[in-house]
């Protein structure tokens, strides 16, 4: 019996370590590029006739801070549980890209995503992809008129969508790594159209393609 109880305790020893290490936890932060909300077209005279030029609400890019806990399946295949967040000026940009930041509104985001990844190598240096479902919660913050064109929300509107993106850990010990991911959200914009305009011409909402890039450290514990 005694034999069977040290055998025991041994052998949970021996595995409790392993199956620990099959969790992880990581933080990161870097820029987040936010994605087009709404683009209004306009018509505008001139001494030949009619042109039309094309405004796109924004906002600008901001540091954001990433977290997010990951359970691996064998050498191969985990999912993670991960959160975003940033908070930036809303900006309009015209037909030749450059842009105007809306001092009158802030627009911040929230991002809950929980995708499956898929572990390309082993060893010291480790790639992977990754790719699940994601919700993103955007909070809008207007403080009075822009003179923009473009009025602004205020509260918080949760929008539905999806994520993919990849990254690259450089692992110096069995529990400690470096992290450099790159993720690619998309959902529904959170504006409507009746907060752009009544009548709704000339403007269109846009699904925003929002592009996360974050280095940062992974624990496995």
């Amino acid at each position: 019996m005694r034999n069977s109880l040290h055998f025991l305790a041994a052998l949970l020893l021996a595995t409790t370590p392993l199956h620990a290490q099959n969790w992880s936890v990581g933080v990161g932060t870097g820029p987040f590029v936010f994605g087009r909300f709404v683009e209004k077209t306009s018509a505008i005279g001139t001494e030949t006739g009619t042109t039309t030029t094309t405004a796109r609400l924004s906002a600008a890019t901001r540091p954001g801070l990433e977290a997010d806990l990951e359970r691996d399946f064998g050498r191969w295949l985990g999912v993670r549980v991960g959160a975003a967040w940033t908070y930036a000026p809303l900006r309009v940009k015209g037909p030749g890209g450059a842009g105007i930041d809306i001092d009158a509104g802030h627009i911040g985001v929230t991002t809950i995503s929980v995708p499956l990844l898929l572990n390309l190598n082993r060893g010291a240096l480790r790639f992977h992809l990754m790719a699940g479902p994601a919700y993103a919660l955007y909070h809008g913050n207007a403080r009075g008129g822009g003179g923009t064109g473009f009025p602004l929300f205020e509260g918080t509107r949760g929008r539905a969508g999806a994520m993919a993106g990849g990254g690259v850990a450089w692992w110096w010990s069995n529990r400690f790594g470096v992290e450099g991911e790159i993720t690619d959200t998309v959902t529904a914009s959170p504006f409507r159209l009746e907060d752009v305009t009544p009548s709704a011409k000339g403007v269109r909402t846009v699904r925003p393609q929002n592009v996360h890039t974050t280095v940062g450290l992974r624990y496995r514990f």
